[in-house]
């Protein structure tokens, strides 16, 4: 499956720079931001985002919304004219490719600041066991343009990434 790196749901803006010992405020947080980076802390490999990824928030609410390069597309009329059985492979093939990779991702919950943790729980998701779940990353570096989180990746908890954001509006 897709490697779904859920610190996405860890964009932030800001209007200006934070000290390390200061805490964002909430109203720093709203805006629309895309993921630019993000970096193994472990091994110190930094890799270019492999998909177009934004993260909106607004006073309470966030979303995510992702996808890679290369997804399929099938024209509406050729669409219409598939049976239900190849609508559904299309359908399929909108969210997954033929490896079983996810090349569409989208979430959305409500969010919350504690100090420099920015916790979120998704109340949807495409990939469902992120319902619910209270996740929180770090917020280390926060700007104008820029945006820096860290914390655990879904898949291995173990792996501790930083993500790189800029704003886009």
């Amino acid at each position: 499956m897709w490697k779904l790196d859920l610190l996405t749901a860890c964009a932030v803006a800001a209007a200006c720079t934070l000290p390390a010992q200061n805490t964002p405020r909430p109203a720093d947080l709203r805006g629309t931001w895309e993921l630019v980076s993000s970096k193994d802390l472990k091994i110190g490999t930094v890799t270019p985002a492999q998909r177009t990824e934004w993260i909106q928030f607004t006073r309470t609410h966030f979303s995510v919304t992702a996808m890679s390069a290369g997804r399929k597309s099938v024209p509406p009329a050729q669409y219409d004219s598939l049976s239900p059985e190849e609508r559904i492979k299309v359908d399929y093939s909108r969210v997954f490719d033929e490896k079983g990779n996810q090349v569409f991702a989208a979430r959305a919950g409500t969010w919350r600041l504690v100090g420099n943790e920015l916790h979120q729980t998704a109340s949807m998701a495409i990939y469902a066991p992120l319902i619910g779940v209270d996740r929180s990353a770090k917020i280390t570096k926060l700007s104008k343009t820029t945006l820096v989180v860290a914390g655990a990746s879904l898949g291995s908890p173990d792996v501790i990434t930083e993500l790189t954001y800029r704003r886009i509006d």
